[in-house]
């Protein structure tokens, strides 16, 4: 072999050469982001279209649908889906894969820019942008004390928020429950209506009465001068002195008719901590940027910004995102770490000599900090897909050095010298190592491949394996020939210390095992029937448990986290649900295991961020203190609960149905009996839909004729009710550091109750005021707080968090539930909703990839063997890795989620190198003039070593995975519990059922061989 000539024969070169790698490695591994997940560009793109005071019910017939219809024009668009609450509607179109981003959003910018002229007047402009999936808060701030949240706001706007977007890699700093300062004129009905002013009327002269602006230039031969218009109000006591009309010669000034108040605009949500209220703060980082890096920058900001913020002010930080995302990453370095540590004292103990040990050692961590060059020139972070693909490798990657060494080891007992065996060993198995690698190569590269919105997650996973697998051949073939030729001596040593003679006589107890495994070989190659139905039945029992044990995405973990979210009754104040989200706080707090609680309330809605102590300090987990708080919970009247342990997955909910259709009341009716089936299951919690019971609403129908001979103008009627009670921005006042709005509306007094309409008037005919009840007619209704749309239908969804049963067994029942068992109308459709769709796809895809790397096995074997009748011996293994997975998972109670499924498919390369192992040495054999079995046994004789040292390598690997109890070590368990189980039993039946399946297969290449010698007799 050329590679292991070159190596052995310059020996500085390749010193040279992994030093290089090494020191470019530790560089490149520094300069690497770390983040909670790769960073995912998807092509989605978001319309936000905003109408002051417009129900759901009007976005939707004047803004959503021709929003959607306008996107809908557009090559590529795969799902359009709205929401529409109350004064905003939000649109997002999701486009195929395929489709640059950048290229989406333009189209969508253009179209929605062809459409301006068609939606509502009053509409704010349209806000474009694409979906960044890592736009999520990394930090969440709560600022409290004993200031009042006006003076509290203050703090943050001027201090705080400003200081923390100048800190690198901030994106957006987002504020919730704090007070934004308004100059607010209040209009008192009864003056206007004795001066009989109309709203229009002081709109437009507050307007023209604060303006500033450019009046062009004045310009001689050698000099311009700009000129500026300045109308505008310089305080805030000089709008009283505005002037709004004149009646008979008379000035009417504002301080007549209104009342100019420098205060705050009206809140819209509430936030506190530890209940006390406070003013949240989210940082959202710059996309693609480190989130440690960025989160600690944050923090030593905070820690600097003491000095400035006034005594009795708390600044807390009640969610850290970078905590879990490096207590992850160290969980996984240690298993790492202690993976490589096992792995090695595995070596040691099998080939008895400190070199060869130190030999493989080296191959590990070269191999391991060579593979970070790859990750970066690939723009890859670590993440926990690389990481996990890393401490997957841990075993894979020390393989390819222990069957070169122990090779070179048996060469150097077989009288050869240190130079000769490393050339002639290394030569002798390369080709085979050459294709248990590429067989593992093949196994994970098409992970890499898998369509969807999963399969761009599963990306960075399948190359890094990749990656890391072909340094680690090239080191096999490089630094450990080199190393071995230098180092390993020809003489067996002769260990007189305690510790040298328990390894000597682990080794006799191998060699013993090894003979006795021959000699049982020997039976079992005279017994192949008994075999292969015994290894079927066992293949059987293992299929039947598949369905025992449930499918479902992705373990939960226990990130010492709970997220509660609570829907309000419709149509509170803000004040009643502050009041309601403080006696949810008050049933969290009894609980001793909560370490503080952060609150964000709407009107109808409260959330709350609940943090526990550490999982090693508490007697319960996550799961089940969120399961006892909903039983706490369920007693408050008048909320409707979700409640989860935040996991690797976020706070969603486990299921979420789709119920489709054009008819909303019929959706309703359906929906809300959907829902009372689902309630009733013992293994559905916090089941809810999306449609919510209606707000009250006083609807003025207007009665044409009327207002037709009274000279009405509806539009105007709109206008002036609209600016009463919702109030109309009419100016802006700069107070030299910052610009606020001004907005008239009327005062608090007059708009409390519906009996204020009856004293407003609008302008007729002749300038006369008409009494609005004249021209309308007052209905007391409900409106829906929100109406979701999927592909341009209507669309309720029902979600429910899933205990005690897998989630993918409790979506198939309820979809076959509703679609078969209930009457579902005509018209209305029931599907899966949320991820649910994207899962499917990626589990899909990555059985596609199974298939796919199973046939890469094969012809890559084929290719190796010059044979397609041989490698069918190695692939009649593959089945027996599932046999010990599908049991390990089983007896763990773990569920067959996306982890447990990559395990599986790690096994498949792992069992093809133990057989390609046996069934390279049996062919040599055969080559050599060896009977069948005679060549079997000598074959598995001599790879009974090789092939055991590299499973236990492997199995060792994975324990400190499978029994870590860190962060994010429930995901990464299902994948070593699979690795381990299968790695059991593949390899002890392997050992067995290839030398048998080979053996049958050899009959039959005679039989036929001997066939075509009598046909060609014949023909003779």
């Amino acid at each position: 072999m050329i590679l292991a000539d070159v190596s052995v024969k310059r020996p500085v070169f390749t010193i040279v050469v992994m030093i290089a790698f090494v020191v470019v490695g530790i560089l490149c591994y520094t300069n690497l982001t770390i983040n909670d997940m790769p960073q995912v560009d998807l092509p989605y793109v978001t319309v936000t279209v905003t109408q002051g005071g417009a129900s759901p019910n009007q976005l939707e017939t004047n803004v959503t649908k021709k929003v959607e219809e306008a996107v809908g024009q557009i090559s590529g668009v795969k799902h359009i889906t709205s929401t529409m609450t109350e004064g905003v509607s939000n649109t997002t179109i999701e486009f195929s894969l395929d489709k640059s981003p950048d290229v989406a959003a333009q189209e969508v910018r253009d179209n929605i820019g062809a459409i301006r002229g068609e939606l509502p007047k009053d509409i704010d402009d349209p806000i474009i942008s694409k979906v960044d999936l890592s736009a999520s808060p990394i930090l969440s701030i709560a600022v409290s004390g004993t200031e009042e949240t006006k003076e509290l706001s203050q703090v943050v706007d001027d201090v705080i928020a400003k200081r923390l977007y100048t800190v690198k890699g901030v994106g957006a700093v987002n504020i919730h429950g704090d007070s934004k300062r308004e100059i607010q004129i209040k209009l008192d009905q009864n003056k206007m209506a004795a001066y009989g002013l109309t709203v229009e009327e002081v709109i437009n002269n507050l307007k023209s009465g604060n303006l500033e602006g450019t009046g062009g230039t004045v310009t001689d031969k050698s000099n311009e001068i700009s000129l500026r218009i300045d109308g505008s109000v310089k305080k805030v006591e000089d709008f009283n002195n505005l002037l709004v009309a004149k009646r008979n010669g008379k000035e009417i000034r504002v301080h007549a008719i209104a009342e100019v108040i420098d205060g705050f605009k009206d809140a819209d949500s509430l936030s506190m901590y530890q209940g006390k209220q406070a003013i949240g703060i989210d940082i959202v980082k710059q996309s693609g940027a480190n989130t440690v890096e960025v989160a600690d920058a944050v923090k030593k900001e905070l820690s600097n910004l003491k000095a400035y913020i006034p005594r009795g002010v708390n600044v807390d930080i009640v969610r850290d995102n970078s905590e879990s995302i490096s207590d992850s990453v160290n969980e996984v370095m240690k298993s790492m770490l202690e993976g490589c540590i096992l792995a090695i004292i595995v070596v040691f103990l099998f080939l008895n000599e400190w070199e060869s040990t130190l030999i493989s050692a080296l191959s590990l961590p070269t191999s391991i900090i060579s593979s970070f060059i790859a990750l970066k020139v690939m723009n890859f972070s670590l993440n926990t897909m690389s990481l996990m693909a890393l401490s997957l490798a841990i075993g894979l990657l020390i393989d390819d050095a222990i069957v070169v060494v122990e090779n070179i080891v048996r060469h150097l007992h077989l009288g050869k010298t240190p130079f000769q065996a490393a050339k002639e060993a290394t030569t002798e198995i390369g080709l085979a190592v050459l294709a248990t690698t590429l067989a593992v190569v093949a196994v994970f590269l098409p992970t890499a491949m898998v369509n969807g919105i999963i399969g761009k997650f599963f990306i960075e996973f399948g190359l890094t394996v990749v990656f890391s697998m072909l340094f680690s051949l090239l080191v096999s073939f490089t630094l450990v020939p080199m190393m071995s030729s230098r180092i390993l001596k020809t003489e067996k040593k002769h260990n007189k210390t305690f510790f040298g003679k328990s390894l000597n006589n682990f080794s006799r107890m191998f060699d013993k095992i090894a003979e006795k495994y021959s000699q049982f070989l020997s039976i079992v190659l005279h017994h192949r029937l008994i075999t292969m139905v015994l290894a079927t039945v066992l293949f059987a029992g293992c299929i039947g448990m598949i369905s025992s044990l449930g499918i479902e995405f992705s373990s939960s973990t226990d990130n010492g986290e709970i997220s509660i979210n609570t829907g309000l009754d419709s149509g509170l104040s803000l004040e009643k649900a502050g009041q309601k989200a403080r006696d949810i706080e008050g049933v969290i707090r009894q609980y001793s295991e909560v370490k503080s609680i952060y609150t964000t309330v709407q009107k109808e809605q409260a959330s709350f961020f609940v943090k526990l102590s550490d999982k090693r300090e508490r007697k319960d987990s996550a799961k089940i203190i969120a399961s006892k708080m909903r039983e706490d919970l369920k007693k408050i009247p008048g909320i409707e609960l979700a409640i989860n342990a935040v996991s690797n997955s976020g706070d969603i909910k486990d299921v979420v149905i789709n119920i489709q259709g054009d008819n909303y009341d019929q959706l309703r009716r359906f929906a809300l009996e959907a829902k009372r089936v689902m309630s009733q299951d013992p293994y559905a919690r916090d089941v809810s839909i999306s449609d919510k019971a209606g707000k009250p609403e006083a609807k003025l129908d207007i009665d044409r004729d009327k207002a037709a001979d009274l000279g009405v103008d509806t539009s105007l009627a709109m206008g002036t009710l609209n600016t009463l009670f919702n109030g109309t921005i009419v100016g802006q006042y700069n107070s030299g550091k910052n610009k606020y709005d001004v907005r008239l509306s009327m005062e608090d007094q007059q708009r409390t109750s519906l009996d204020s309409l009856s004293g407003i008037s609008v302008p007729g005919s002749n300038n006369q005021m008409v009494p609005l009840s004249q021209v309308t007619r007052k209905v007391l209704t409900t409106t829906p707080t929100a109406l979701n749309r999927h592909d341009r239908t209507g669309q309720i969804e029902i979600s429910a968090n899933v205990s005690g049963m897998a989630t993918g067994d409790f979506m198939n029942l309820y979809l076959k539930k509703f679609n078969h068992e209930m009457k579902v109308p005509a018209g209305i459709t029931v599907e899966e909703g949320g991820m649910g769709a994207d899962m499917q796809e990626g589990f899909i895809g990555l059985l596609i990839a199974l298939g796919m790397g199973i046939l890469f096995i094969f012809l890559i074997m084929a290719a190796q063997f010059e044979s397609f009748i041989d490698p069918i011996a190695i692939m009649f293994s593959l089945p027996l890795a599932l046999i010990g997975a599908i049991a390990a998972l089983y007896a763990t109670g773990s569920k067959i989620d996306f982890m447990a499924l990559i395990g599986i498919i790690m096994l498949m390369g792992l069992v093809a190198k133990n057989a390609i192992l046996l069934v390279d040495y049996a062919k040599q054999k055969l080559r050599e003039g060896a009977g069948i079995n005679k060549a079997l046994i000598d074959a598995g004789r001599v790879r009974f070593r090789p092939i055991l040292m590299t499973t236990l390598a492997m199995i060792f690997g994975m324990i400190p995975i499978a029994t870590a109890t860190g962060a994010g070590t429930e995901m990464r368990a299902p994948m070593a519990y699979a690795v381990i189980g299968g790695l059991i039993s593949s390899t002890f039946l392997t050992l067995f059922i290839v030398p048998v399946v080979y053996s049958i297969l050899n009959d039959f290449k005679v039989l036929f061989r001997k066939r075509m010698s009598v046909e060609a007799n014949k023909q003779a």
